[in-house]
């Protein structure tokens, strides 16, 4: 009976530590599951602040565009996307450096963004100031104009700076995530075979002491007991280890539908034969471009995606009916209007147009199709 007792203890002992071990990896695999939650977290913060940055630089260049519209014209309706730029430019820069609280760099960067946007919309205003009182003078513009290129060209070093930066370190929280991933899955896979191969011991254990106390211990405990103790624990076991698999399918499942989705996005986009722009209903800001619309407005993607259509369209009161139209149906199939080229050709287009979500925000998707060679040979 003594010998019996001490066998049963160790028993006990064994797979207490097997449970252990499977706890012990489940609060492992939690940490980690909340340190990837920061991670994703942070990686949120950093795509929005590098949509921000690209906002404050199709803000100046809105309103850099606006001014050169005006002094070409002398159209002081040219003039709105500046005014509205200049109005909304602190707005953006303040909610910048709330993004940017816990990194010093990007907050050091936004204050440096912050002095020459402001140096930038004081030579516009200036210039602006200047052509009302003056007329719209090369030679009394040209200091302005030159002093402007300078503060220009500093501002886009600086946003491309603070992009660049936000991406290496998103690389790196993508790189730790990855290696958090397969260490967690590895720490729970190696927790499950071992605490899986000490509860099949202590079953098989078990269940040899049964059979040998049945005849020598006075039947203390039947085999039907045990059995039933052996299985009401695997069934436990089982369940657990069930849940945690699916949990592990399910991530992956999930991630491997996301890279997929998004890679067959791009493709279907890059490779469209007609023109794809993605723009802002309101200011008609251009957020997304594809290669096929880069090549029919003679422009590169750097210089497409923040100008707004306005400065592209010969009929603008016409275009901003079109827009209301898209947005009262979702959609808006099949009307013409007519487009400059980048060296101001025109272009008669054929638009395709309907409501989209982009970046959480109301966007329309614009499939663009110039007809005018198919025009041309009809008269």
């Amino acid at each position: 009976m003594g010998k019996s007792a001490i066998n049963k203890e160790s028993l006990t002992f064994i797979f207490v530590i097997g449970i252990i071990i499977l706890v012990s990896c489940s609060i492992i695999t939690y940490m980690k599951s909340r340190d990837q939650s920061d991670d994703n977290d942070f990686i949120i913060q950093s795509y929005a602040r590098i949509a921000m940055i690209d906002n404050i630089y199709s803000k100046v260049t809105d309103a850099e565009a606006s001014r050169k519209g005006y002094f070409i014209t002398n159209d002081r309706d040219l003039l709105e996307p500046y005014y509205i730029a200049a109005g909304s430019i602190d707005s953006l820069l303040n909610d910048l450096m709330k993004l940017s609280y816990d990194n010093p760099t990007q907050l050091a960067n936004t204050d440096t963004l912050k002095i020459l946007t402001a140096e930038r919309f004081r030579i516009l205003k200036e210039g602006i100031d200047l052509q009302n009182s003056t007329g719209n003078s090369q030679n009394s513009q040209k200091n302005i104009f030159d002093k402007g290129r300078i503060v220009q060209k500093n501002i886009k070093n600086l946003t491309e700076k603070m992009q660049q930066e936000e991406k290496g370190t998103l690389m790196q929280k993508n790189d730790l995530a990855e290696q958090g991933y397969q260490f967690t899955y590895f720490i729970l896979l190696g927790g499950i075979i071992m605490s899986s191969i000490i509860f099949i011991s202590v079953f098989i254990i078990l269940r040899k002491k049964a059979l040998k106390a049945f005849d020598s211990e006075n039947q203390e405990i039947t085999r039907e007991e045990l059995e039933y103790i052996v299985r009401e624990r695997t069934a436990e076991i089982s369940q657990i280890n069930q849940r945690l698999y699916q949990k592990l399918d399910q991530l992956e499942r999930t991630e491997g539908a996301l890279k997929r989705s998004e890679q067959y996005y791009r493709m279907m986009f890059e490779q469209a034969h007609d023109a794809i722009i993605i723009f802002s209903p309101d200011d008609e800001i251009v957020h997304d471009v594809n290669k096929r619309a880069c090549e029919m407005y003679g422009l590169n993607r750097g210089d497409f995606i923040g100008i707004s259509l306005k400065t592209i369209s010969k009929n603008i009161p016409e275009g901003i009916e079109n827009i209301k139209s898209t947005l009262q149906k979702g959609y808006y199939h099949s009307f013409q209007c007519v487009h400059y080229k980048k060296d101001f050709t025109e272009m008669l287009i054929e638009t395709n147009a309907s409501v989209i979500s982009y970046n959480g925000e109301n966007a329309i998707l614009s499939i663009n199709r110039d007809i005018t060679d198919r025009i041309l040979k009809l008269i």
